[in-house]
């Protein structure tokens, strides 16, 4: 149970982190930083961590993005909350009077579902891979359990 309290704090940590790390980025026009939450998903997935914090942290993502979403397409100003660095290279990047610049509503929905599909792809494909490899590890008990039965029964 302390373990589990341990992974919780950190994983919280570790998410909080990659949003402000994200946001910074996204409002700098840097490299975003929310494929972090997939290592992390792929992390919690091979370690046999509860679901209910790997579907947390799934859900975070995918609220993440939306967030993302919203204000790409429609500026409310969540990108202002910080102001606005980088003037002189936005101005290249965009060319709109206000930045940084919004995108279609169109557009917006297709990376929102480009990036959602993407992440979610990953979430299922590793799952696999951890159920499967959880699955060869039991059979692998088992097979040395019964060795171990056998070995004493034959020594006795």
């Amino acid at each position: 149970q302390a373990t589990d309290g341990f992974i919780g704090g950190t994983v919280a940590l570790y998410s909080v982190s990659v949003i402000l790390l994200d946001f910074e980025s996204q409002i700098s026009v840097n490299v975003p930083a929310w494929p972090f939450f997939v290592i992390l998903v792929d992390v919690l997935l091979v370690l046999e961590c509860p679901m209910r914090t790997t579907f947390t942290v799934v859900a975070t993502c995918l609220l993440w993005l939306l967030v993302l979403m919203f204000e790409d397409a429609f500026r409310f100003g969540f990108y202002d909350i910080e102001g606005t660095p980088n003037q002189s290279y936005r101005r290249g990047v965009c060319d709109c009077e206000k930045l940084p610049c919004s995108s279609s509503v169109g557009l917006s929905t297709m990376n929102f579902v480009t990036q959602c599909f993407i992440f979610v792809f990953d979430f299922i494909c590793t799952r696999g891979f951890a159920a499967a490899v959880l699955e060869e590890k039991n059979r692998i008990l088992a097979s040395i359990q019964t060795a171990n039965l056998i070995a004493e029964s034959l020594s006795r």
